[in-house]
């Protein structure tokens, strides 16, 4: 059977690499969704999925599935609970487990869950014995709600585990103990003298925020569906972004790990807001925004998303702000303006055009002078 991997991430590039080991070439074929390859034209029998969840995931695949036409689809993402069952033709769930960046690893170390729904065993039985043959074990499972809220869970309970360890850790400092002698070595010796179903994992604190790009991602698809105050607050913890108090934040706007968030700011739809983000009291970062990682905005900094207002969407504008750029205290950025990486914005200009890479402006309008490394 020829397979297509669609999503050469991680998961996708490790999954991959796994099949075309046995299979070859020939009858394993990949699409790179962020790259320039061409999708395949040959008659492909089973469709992998492994791109990252999103709003649009099930038209987006079931476009896939409408194009490609395959025999089966297989979900190995993690996604919603009720998702696989939404995709068209005969679709399976499939997560993937292990350990970034050794997926591939993982997938010859770890039984691999395939879930399906109202479809002959057989089907399973087939896909079963195409992915043992690539040295992949599987459990075969009915119901794909069982898979989809599993793998969820459990990448969940290690959040709330790596987030206890960041209590923890803050208990210790408290009562000057040492975290290796208070936690480490006395859960180590512990493990030592039970039998392995009675072991506790072992936990250690995170610098600053929860890193990969799974734990923080998967308990935040849980808490969306069922919102529970202890993972909640793991969720808060394992995030380390701090909101302070009167900000009016939208359900859509995606924040980073790391941010800290002045008071009195609006942040509108749809906004996306990187790791390790400061941004200062009393900002406006209306729909459209989106700002990299890193980045440093000033208190009163607005941003404007109409070209002329008021008007409607048609005539707004997108901002985008680039990695460890820092504008200054009450600068205004009108719609359709980039920032480049590590560009400064001086206190109160006007930002009407792009800025470039490394560069100084300021001003109304502004306008460049010189270099960051010139400042």
């Amino acid at each position: 059977m020829k397979s297509l991997v669609v999503g050469l991430g991680e998961i996708g590039g490790a999954l991959h690499k796994v099949l075309e080991k046995e299979y070859g070439g020939k009858e394993v074929f990949g699409f790179d969704t962020k790259g320039n390859c061409v999708m395949t034209k040959e008659k492909i029998d089973i469709l992998h999925i492994c791109i990252p969840g999103s709003k649009d995931f099930i038209p987006r695949v079931n476009h896939y599935v409408d194009t490609i036409k395959p025999k089966y689809t297989i979900i190995h993402s993690s996604v919603p609970v009720g998702t696989t069952e939404k995709i068209k033709g005969m679709s399976f769930h499939s997560p993937v487990r292990g350990k970034h960046p050794h997926m591939e690893e993982g997938l010859l170390k770890y039984v691999k869950y395939l879930s399906f729904d109202g479809h002959d065993y057989e089907n399973a039985q087939e896909l079963d014995r195409y992915f043992s043959k690539a040295g992949i074990r599987c459990k075969i499972m009915p119901d794909t709600k069982s898979t989809e809220l599993g793998k969820l869970l459990a990448l969940a309970r290690y959040g709330v585990y790596i987030a206890f360890a960041k209590e923890q850790e803050a208990i210790c400092e408290h009562f000057g103990v040492d975290y290796h002698k208070a936690v480490t070595d006395f859960e180590s010796t512990r493990n030592e003298n039970v039998g392995e179903e009675l072991q506790q994992p072992l936990l250690f604190p995170f610098q600053n925020y929860v890193g990969g790009h799974c734990t923080i991602e998967d308990m935040e698809i849980v808490l969306g569906q069922y919102p529970t105050p202890l993972m909640q607050e793991a969720y808060n913890i394992g995030r380390n972004t701090k909101v302070w108090g009167e900000c009016n934040i939208y359900k859509s706007a995606k924040i980073g790990k790391g941010c800290n968030i002045g008071c009195g700011c609006e942040i509108g739809e749809n906004v996306v807001i990187g790791n390790s983000v400061r941004i200062g009291a009393g900002c406006f970062i209306p729909e459209g925004v989106t700002i990299e990682d890193g980045c440093f905005i000033a208190p009163g900094v607005y941003f404007s998303n109409d070209k002329h207002p008021p008007s409607s969407k048609k005539e707004w504008g997108k901002i985008l702000v680039r990695e460890s750029a820092v504008i200054g205290m009450r600068a205004t950025i009108l719609p359709g303006v980039t920032i480049s990486e590590r560009a400064l914005i001086g206190a109160g200009s006007v930002v009407t055009k792009d800025v470039g890479v490394d560069e100084k402006w300021y001003g109304n309008p502004a306008t460049q002078h010189g270099e960051v490394k010139n400042a």
